[in-house]
Order: C-alpha cells, then sequence, then structure tokens
C-alpha cells in the first residue's frame, strides 16, 4: 500500500477513535499543548491533563464571554482541558490578585484580554475537598481557569499521545 493510503488510512482510524470519545484532538484550545490526547482512567496526580464540565453559572459566563464553545455538557457547553495543580488536601487562598496554592502564586487578572472585567466566582480560603482541584493552564499565563471558578470536580485524565509544535 502507498504512503498516502496508510496515513488516509490512520487518519480515519483517529476519526473514528475521537468519535467514540477515546481520542481527543486539541486544536481548538490554548490551554494545553495542541495534539492528540487518549482519555484514560486513572486516579488523578499532580500535573495530569484533566477534562471537566463547569457548572451552569459558570458556563453560561463563558459562553456569553466567547470563551467556550457549544458542546456536550450538560450545560451546552464543550469540556475545559486543565492541568491539575490543586489536589484534595492542598492550601488554597485568593488574596491581592493572586491565587496562592502550595507555596505558589498564580495571578489573577483584572480583564481580559479585550479589556473587559473579569468575574471570580469564588473568593475564599482553605483546604481543597476530596474530589476537588483546582485545574490551571501553565501553557497560557492569561488562562480562564480555576483562579476564575474555583475547585472543580474532573470529569476523566487526558494522555498526550502526539503533540503539534506551533
Amino acid at each position: 500500500m502507498k504512503l498516502i493510503h496508510w496515513l488516509l488510512l490512520i487518519l480515519l482510524g483517529l476519526i473514528i477513535l475521537n468519535l467514540s470519545r477515546c481520542i481527543y484532538f486539541n486544536i481548538f484550545t490554548h490551554s494545553l499543548p495542541y495534539g492528540i490526547y487518549a482519555k484514560i482512567k486513572s486516579l488523578p496526580q499532580r500535573d495530569d491533563y484533566a477534562a471537566t464540565c463547569l457548572t451552569p453559572s459558570i458556563a453560561q459566563y463563558g459562553i456569553t464571554r466567547n470563551y467556550l464553545a457549544l458542546g456536550d455538557c450538560d450545560t451546552g457547553t464543550v469540556l475545559v482541558l486543565k492541568k491539575i495543580k490543586g489536589m484534595p488536601g492542598d492550601h488554597f487562598a485568593v488574596k491581592n490578585n493572586f491565587l496562592e496554592l502550595n507555596g505558589h502564586s498564580y495571578r489573577i487578572m483584572g480583564v481580559d484580554s479585550s479589556g473587559r472585567q473579569l468575574k471570580i466566582f469564588y473568593h475564599q480560603a482553605g483546604i481543597l475537598d476530596k474530589g476537588k482541584y483546582l485545574l490551571l493552564s501553565d501553557f497560557v499565563k492569561n488562562s480562564w481557569d480555576s483562579r476564575y471558578w474555583g475547585p472543580v470536580s474532573v470529569e476523566f485524565l487526558l494522555k498526550p499521545l502526539w503533540i503539534f509544535e506551533r
């Protein structure tokens, strides 16, 4: 078989896997490197890539601001893909425009890239409860993430199979 036939066969296979939700193509969000990711079942660990659906009020805000596209979550949005930075039992606090987490500071921006005021959906300090995580992007500094929405649950984890260079 010619190389082009093999490539088309591989592409078709990846499309079928994507439709079955075993494989995710990240070519839209800047929160993770562009690439192909496999959905995995595992206990979440710090720095794992994770997917979650946001609460209705946060998802609606994201749709209104064009931070989120329409998708398969119950709220009608796409899954949010980020990296796990805060784990159950971790201490966190929001103060002086920073999310403080385990000795690390993550800047909370006052406005988005369009100059619009950003809403923070929680103002608290504490310890992350069982099943709650802080999902952040260390790939994009001004990502709309847990700095704004707070702790979330994780739907599933993603393992990078192939990362595209930008």
